[in-house]
């Protein structure tokens, strides 16, 4: 249904490797800035944010029960506007409504946004003339790996046939090369204590 949550939580590691060869290595230089996720779930990626940046404000339309989810609130509700000052939104954004979400944050973020989406999302019509060639991506970053998500859970060991990207803006940055994310970062990047954060893997269902 068009109005249903669209609950298809992040890997940790696919944030942490946006964080780490992404945004601003060396990664210190994330410390003095704050983040908001606006679709944050069960926290697979808010958690992450906290690791490198100085704060993180984690809302959504609905409250999963993320101990850190401050507002349940729909980000797209007209007059919604962070109490603080917010360097980066960065957020898996609801596919029904990635494109308004991608234009808010665009109109929001003070330094940039990253938007985790399905590599077709840079196909379409719409997209193009709403975001694409009025704000083309500063960079366009391609994972070596498969991100898989599953609905409902965070799956550590699953998989997928469908292909995820990072797309970022910086304000006031010209659009450079697409990145290839390296190989290797689903291991490294998985910390030991992930799924005792996260919760372990209910049982199977199709994965996105």
């Amino acid at each position: 249904a068009h109005d249903s949550l669209d609950d298809f939580p992040t890997q940790p590691w696919a944030t942490r490797a946006l964080c780490e060869h992404v945004l601003q290595p060396p990664v210190a230089s994330l410390r003095g800035r704050f983040a908001w996720e606006p679709a944050c779930n069960r926290g697979h990626m808010a958690e992450p944010l906290r690791e490198y940046f100085f704060g993180v404000m984690a809302t959504d339309i609905h409250d999963y029960g993320y101990q850190y989810h401050e507002r349940t609130v729909d980000f797209l509700f007209p007059g919604n506007v962070p109490a603080v000052e917010v360097d980066w939104i960065i957020t898996n954004p609801p596919f029904k409504v990635s494109t308004d979400f991608v234009l808010k944050a665009l109109d929001l973020a003070g330094t940039g946004v990253a938007m985790f989406v399905r590599a077709a999302w840079l196909e379409g019509v719409d997209r193009y003339e709403r975001i694409f060639s009025k704000h083309p991506p500063t960079q366009i970053s391609y994972f070596v790996e498969r991100v898989p998500l599953h609905k409902g859970r965070w799956e550590p060991d699953g998989d997928t046939m469908t292909a995820y990207i990072w797309l970022t803006w910086i304000k006031g940055a010209q659009p450079q090369a697409p990145f290839w994310i390296p190989p290797g970062c689903r291991d490294r990047l998985t910390k030991p204590d992930d799924a005792a954060r996260f919760g372990a893997p209910e049982a199977p269902e199709d994965a996105a």
